[in-house]
C-alpha cells in the first residue's frame, strides 16, 4: 500500500550570535563591514550563525526555525532543531551557548521524526496484514496478489526494526561549498553543508521508508536568488537574509548584523 508521507514543519529556537565575518586568520577572505556573504564569513576566525526556515511572509519574532548553521574557519556545523524552537528565543543565545544547546536540539529533533517515522510504519504494518487475511479469506484472489501482500509486510517488518535500531549521531563541523551560478538573469547562491537527516527513499516494494543518514541537501534546500531588501528587527537584534520564493513560500537563511547598515551579498 503506497502512501505519500510529509513530516511536519519542525519549528526551531534560533539562536542569537555577534555580526558575521569581520576577522580574518592568515590567509583567509575578508568580509567587508558593509557587508556578510556565507562562504567569505564562514571562512574567518569569526563565529557566524544562519537560521533557516520557511514562511509565507518576512520571518519575525514568532517565525519557527527549521535549521542552525554555525561557520568559522571554513567548517559549518548544521543541525535539525525542534518544532518549539523559534527566531525571537534564537536572538537571546550567544554563539557559546548555541554551541553547548546544539546537541541536546539536534536529539529532540530526532526522537520526534523518529518517533513519528515507528508509529506511520506500524499503522501501513498493520493496513498490510489486513489486507493479507482479507486477500486469504477472499474466494477468489490471484496468488501474485499473496505475494505481494506478503512482500510488503515484510519490507515494513525490516524498516520497522531499522527505525527502532536507529541510533542519534552527535552533529559535527564539515567542510561545506558555495557556488554562485547566473541564471534566468539572475544570481544564484547554492550552499551545501553536510549533517545526518532522514531521508526518503523508495524501496523495490514501492513503499515509502526512510534513511538516517548524512546528507548535503537538507537543509539549504534551494538556491537563493534574493537578498534582503530590508533587515528584520528581533528584540535587539537586527538579521539580514538571503531568500528564494515559490508558490506563497520562502525559503529563508537569516543572520545576525553587526549594524542596522550592514548588508548580506551573495559571494563572489
Amino acid at each position: 500500500m503506497k502512501k505519500k508521507v510529509v513530516l511536519g514543519v519542525i519549528t526551531l529556537v534560533a539562536l542569537s550570535l555577534g555580526a558575521c565575518g569581520n576577522k580574518t586568520v592568515g590567509n583567509q577572505k575578508k568580509v567587508g563591514n558593509s557587508d556578510v556573504a556565507f562562504g567569505q564569513a564562514a571562512r574567518t576566525s569569526h563565529a557566524c550563525a544562519w537560521y533557516v526556515t520557511k514562511s509565507k511572509a518576512l520571518p519575525q519574532s514568532n517565525t519557527p526555525l527549521q535549521a542552525i548553521v554555525i561557520t568559522q574557519n571554513g567548517r559549518a556545523l548544521a543541525f535539525r532543531v525542534p518544532g518549539s524552537f523559534t527566531l525571537r528565543a534564537a536572538t537571546k543565545l550567544s554563539i557559546r551557548q548555541l554551541r553547548q544547546k546544539g546537541p541536546t536540539l539536534a536529539r529532540q529533533d530526532f526522537t520526534q521524526k523518529r518517533r513519528t517515522l515507528i508509529a506511520l510504519t506500524r499503522r501501513e504494518l498493520a493496513t498490510e496484514e489486513q489486507n493479507l487475511r482479507r486477500n486469504q479469506d477472499a474466494t477468489v484472489v490471484s496468488f501474485a496478489t499473496i505475494k505481494t501482500d506478503k512482500r510488503l509486510i515484510r519490507s515494513y517488518q525490516r524498516q520497522l526494526k531499522k527505525l527502532q535500531e536507529t541510533k542519534f549521531k552527535q552533529p559535527r563541523a564539515l567542510r561545506f561549498s558555495v557556488t554562485v551560478i547566473r541564471k534566468n538573469r539572475e544570481n544564484q547562491e547554492r550552499i551545501k553543508v553536510r549533517t545526518y537527516d532522514f531521508v526518503e527513499a523508495v524501496t523495490r516494494t514501492n513503499n515509502q521508508t526512510f534513511r538516517y543518514q548524512k546528507t548535503r541537501h537538507n537543509i539549504f534546500t534551494v538556491p537563493y536568488t534574493h537578498t534582503s531588501e530590508k533587515t528584520v528587527q528581533v528584540g535587539r537584534a537586527t538579521l539580514g537574509y538571503y531568500q528564494n520564493s515559490h508558490g506563497d513560500y520562502s525559503d529563508y537563511a537569516l543572520t545576525k548584523l553587526k549594524t542596522p547598515n550592514t548588508k548580506v551579498k551573495f559571494d563572489s
